[in-house]
């Protein structure tokens, strides 16, 4: 026996020894992204209800003895999917284990594959969910399961990244009687789009595993078309008999950004041509701001306060945020807001549109981020007036802390009450004692980051230009 042998049988061997006492586990986790080179590390138990294999150890047991059958088609797709430039989550409990299987067996799985879960008991359902559920198999839960993987989606992807959130919940053959009826539910979320497939199984036709390769073939169908892949490259689920067929339903928000006014969805990403509705990331940098209009002075400050906080973080990614809503004006018409994300998306820079007009309900959105703002918008952020109260702004600042947040402030040329002007930065700004021991706020230095542009100058010379 070759070496590379003799190592993929013990793999196997020793993968099935940990599997045999997880038969029964809650939750099983796959991640995919930052494996280890140890073997050791590569399968073990982290928690009593999960269970994380690494993408090679999937692929050994795939290719072992007691693997399931994947035909020449199903590779084909799975191949087509890994070429598509989509990235998935996908949570899948009670059935539609054999395409994750493939999936991951296929080479090429980790341009495809973010996290792949297997949430089986009610708990760890809930624990994803952020709520219970009254009917576990049901074309509710799996749009559910399928916004939820999205959302995780978009936390582990990088702004412009192309996302597709999948769930599956399947009600199949056990080892028991079961009184109600076999079936498989599938949901795939796209932003703005969510595709369900269900399919009702006549009872006793199946197998467990049969009825589980019906669930998968649909789960990669269902996949391949959130990836807009050509109908002609779909799998033929021939596995259907008789009465069985596939019903569909799709929903759609026709127009994110008046679902975002009307307050029924949090966010609105505009980044690489995609629109990301309702995915927020957290954990970036953010340039807030009215963008009217979107200028130099804007693109040079978030620069800086990304090479500024680098030097603290690492690498990080830099976003536009813009609220659709202004704590003294209101919300804004929806025409004016397409009108200020236009100049976005001509220059393809990341834009998230929220309607949180204060900071600290945009840290509830985006947390653990940080805000890069100018001197006057930071004046107005340590105004008790805009929060009810002085001890109304203590507390809404330290939740801003709390949620992992930092603001960090580019100073400007400002104007005194005796006329002289002056290059003011936040430590110009009286606070009391007890934000500054937040440690909330922080500096952009001169050196780094100063631009005297004026938003409202740059609109009336505009206004000038167009008479």
């Amino acid at each position: 026996m070759q070496p590379a042998c003799r190592w993929a049988s013990r793999a196997v061997a020793a993968a099935q020894k940990v599997l045999r006492p997880i038969r029964f586990v809650q939750s099983g986790v796959i991640p995919v992204r930052g494996l280890h080179r140890s073997f050791q590390s590569r399968l073990h138990t982290v928690q009593p209800s999960h269970a994380v294999l690494s993408q090679r150890t999937c692929r050994a047991l795939a290719t072992s003895s007691t693997a399931v059958h994947m035909d020449s088609d199903v590779a084909q797709l799975v191949k087509s999917i890994h070429d598509n430039p989509a990235q998935a989550v996908f949570y899948a409990t009670g059935g539609g284990m054999q395409a994750l299987t493939w999936l991951l067996t296929v080479p090429g799985a980790s341009r495809t594959v973010l996290e792949s879960r297997v949430p089986y008991a009610q708990s760890a359902l809930h624990n994803i969910l952020g709520q219970s559920t009254a009917n576990y198999a049901s074309v509710s839960t799996a749009n559910s399961m399928a916004k939820a993987a999205y959302q995780q989606a978009a936390k582990l992807s990088p702004f412009g990244a192309s996302i597709v959130g999948v769930g599956c919940t399947c009600a199949l053959m056990t080892d028991r009687i079961k009184k109600g009826d076999h079936k498989a539910f599938i949901a795939t979320h796209t932003g703005s789009v969510t595709c369900s497939y269900s399919v009702q199984l006549t009872k006793g036709k199946r197998d467990r595993l049969a009825e589980d390769a019906v669930a998968s073939k649909l789960l990669l169908n269902a996949l391949a078309t959130a990836c807009k892949l050509p109908g002609d490259a779909l799998i033929d689920n021939g596995l259907l008999t008789g009465s069985e067929h596939v019903q569909e339903e799709t929903t759609e928000i026709a127009d994110p950004i008046s679902a975002l006014l009307k307050g029924n969805v949090h966010t609105v990403e505009y980044s690489n041509g995609n629109v990301i509705v309702d995915a927020p990331r957290g954990g970036r940098v953010y340039m807030a701001g009215s963008f009217n209009p979107l200028h130099e002075g804007h693109r040079g400050m978030l620069a800086a306060a990304l090479t500024a906080r680098q030097d603290k973080q690492g690498q990080v990614e830099g976003c536009y945020e813009m609220s659709v809503g202004n704590a003294d004006k209101g919300l804004m018409p929806a025409e004016e807001v397409k009108r200020r994300v236009q100049p976005f998306i001509d220059e393809s820079l990341p834009l998230v549109l929220t309607q949180a007009p204060l900071y600290p309900d945009k840290a509830k959105i985006l947390h653990n981020s940080t805000f890069v703002l100018g001197y006057d918008t930071a004046v107005r952020l340590v105004m008790p007036r805009y929060y009810g109260g002085h001890d109304g702004m203590l507390l809404q600042l330290a939740g801003m802390s709390h949620l992992g947040c930092h603001v960090v402030v580019a100073g400007r040329i400002a104007t005194n009450d005796q006329g002289e002007s002056s290059f003011m930065t936040f430590e110009d700004v009286e606070v009391p004692d007890a934000i500054t021991d937040l440690g909330l706020f922080s500096s952009i230095p001169e050196s780094l980051f100063r631009s005297d542009i004026s938003s409202t100058q740059l609109r009336k010379k505009l206004a000038e230009q167009q008479k």
